[in-house]
């Protein structure tokens, strides 16, 4: 089979300590869920198949194209609970839904705002669609300035049957203002024969956000109770050397 996207390759290499973390959050905040940058609908689909509903946003077309066949495929059990959309995860409105009990963002989508206040917009674009002590959850990823050098990094290698494997590796560049990173992913598979057979890249610029800005985004929020972790385990931040910080927290009044 010929892959000619990235977006087919990305549900090989999703973490796999997230799902269960996000899942518990579903249970305890309630019924209705947002999943802003559902991409595929990997975390979305078994959050509806534990019968929450579950509303999806991406700005990716081909992403949602994906996302639609895969809850398709699982039936109406699901699909009576999911809906999809296409729309800005920086800037968005859902005037015709009800209040969500839980809003989450994975993987990193929120490090698409350009800065701090692009963040905050974000952050209160989400506020407005939880109610009152509702969950909001997000990841965003972080990137060291020495590890800006452009030089690809093996990120994982998946087999895929018939002794073929896709490899992936990673490569980061400076941006053009600080904080600013420009993610270079490269997807390549290899036949039983350990022969390349097929080689896809991708490039995404993003903002790699400090503590104390995204303290400040969520402030401005009036989100409270606000908890943050180095992984989805609940693994308390080492510090600013952390690839990922995880928060918690909940809509105040």
């Amino acid at each position: 089979m010929v892959r000619r996207h990235a977006a087919e390759w990305w549900d090989l290499f999703a973490p796999d300590d997230d799902l269960e973390w996000h899942m518990e959050l579903a249970r305890r905040a309630g019924p209705r869920a947002l999943d802003l940058g559902v991409g595929t609908a990997r975390l979305a689909i078994p959050i509806a198949a534990s019968g929450r509903t579950v509303v999806g946003i991406d700005d990716s077309l081909e992403l949602l194209h994906i996302a639609h066949a895969k809850v398709s495929a699982r039936g109406g059990g699901v699909v009576g609970r999911m809906r999809l959309l296409h729309g800005d995860v920086r800037d968005f409105a859902l005037p015709r839904e009800p209040p969500f009990d839980l809003a989450y963002s994975a993987e990193g989508v929120l490090n698409r705002c350009h800065d701090r206040a692009d963040l905050a917009h974000a952050l209160g674009c989400l506020r407005d669609v939880l109610r009152v002590g509702g969950t909001l959850a997000f990841t965003l990823v972080r990137v060291e300035a020495e590890d800006t050098d452009g030089r690809p990094r093996l990120a994982g290698v998946r087999p895929l049957g018939d002794g073929e494997e896709v490899q992936r590796h990673v490569a980061w560049t400076p941006g053009q203002k600080r904080g600013d990173v420009v993610v270079h992913t490269t997807f390549e598979r290899f036949d039983r024969r350990g022969r390349s057979a097929e080689r896809v890249q991708e490039r995404e610029p993003i903002h790699v956000f400090e503590p104390v800005e995204v303290a400040e985004a969520l402030q401005l929020g009036a989100f409270q109770d606000v908890e943050r972790f180095c992984d989805h385990r609940g693994g308390r931040s080492a510090g600013h050397r952390d690839r990922l910080m995880v928060y918690r927290c909940h809509r105040g009044p």
